[in-house]
């Protein structure tokens, strides 16, 4: 039951973020949620509770100017862990290429909700290059 429950968990996560809902988003981490961004760019590092991980992602849509998209394409879990694979895409301005990111959302689940998590990416340098300075 509760690898269906953090699968679960996971796509109500991406759903609400995909809509814009950053309080439902936010009530499916815990309070202590940590999130890992990996590269050297602009928003990178580590992310300590719940406001600071929502604040990650209202800091890349606010780069993105509104055009970064969510496309989750599985989501796979057991009792206490979960990966989400999904592609990204983001334009900015002053960037001539749009980012195409594949992403595997690595998850480590508490009572049914996100308690901490690492972003992978397909191309880090690319990722890089797109969030830079």
């Amino acid at each position: 039951m509760s690898a269906q429950r953090n699968t679960q968990t996971v796509k109500d996560f991406y759903e609400a973020l995909g809509k814009g809902d950053l309080d439902a988003a936010t009530a499916l981490l815990t309070d202590d949620s940590v999130l890992h961004v990996p590269g050297r760019s602009t928003n990178t590092g580590t992310y300590e509770g719940r406001e600071a991980v929502i604040g990650f992602v209202v800091k890349a849509a606010t780069l993105s100017q509104g055009t970064l998209r969510l496309d989750v394409h599985r989501v796979l879990a057991d009792d206490e862990a979960a990966v989400a694979l999904a592609t990204y895409t983001a334009t900015r301005p002053g960037r001539s290429v749009p980012l195409e990111n594949n992403l595997a959302h690595v998850i480590t689940m508490r009572d049914g909700k996100i308690a901490e998590s690492w972003l992978h990416s397909r191309d880090q340098y690319e990722v890089d290059a797109f969030w830079g300075e």
